[in-house]
């Protein structure tokens, strides 16, 4: 938020994000689907319901799927990996702690997708279509 506040006072662009230090272990290998949510958010069950049922097709596109609650990070396929919340929320532009949203990573960490609401697995996986494989 104070990011945002500052950007809006001095009206200066946001600035280039990098890639988290904790996901470098990923680059070049597998893209990254970061789940921002809140327990008490209806919006990240319901977005955990929709995954859930495409979890083939992210194996298939090799997304790797982490929630993030809180101070933790939170694989929703796989074994832990030693991710730091507040790393990803600060270096990602991610949404504050209590709300929610979705980042997709390449596999060069760069951004490709933003969004503050639920999407349908098809809508996520459509946006590899810009991505390189």
């Amino acid at each position: 938020m104070l990011k945002s506040f500052v950007r809006e006072i001095l009206g200066t662009e946001p600035h280039t994000v990098s890639t988290p230090r904790c996901l470098r272990p990923f680059g070049g290998k597998k893209r990254v689907l970061l789940v921002f949510a809140d327990a008490e958010d209806d919006r990240a069950s319901r977005q955990d319901d929709l995954l859930r049922k495409a979890h083939l097709r992210f194996i298939e596109e090799d997304i790797e799927v982490f929630n993030i609650a809180g101070g933790g990070v939170f694989p929703l396929f796989d074994d832990p990996h030693d991710l730091d919340a507040d790393e990803l929320r600060d270096t990602l532009d991610g949404p504050q702690p209590g709300e929610f949203g979705l980042i997709l990573l390449d596999r060069d960490g760069r951004v490709k997708l933003r969004a503050s609401e639920p999407m349908r697995p098809e809508e996520i996986i459509g946006a590899l279509a810009t991505m390189p494989h």
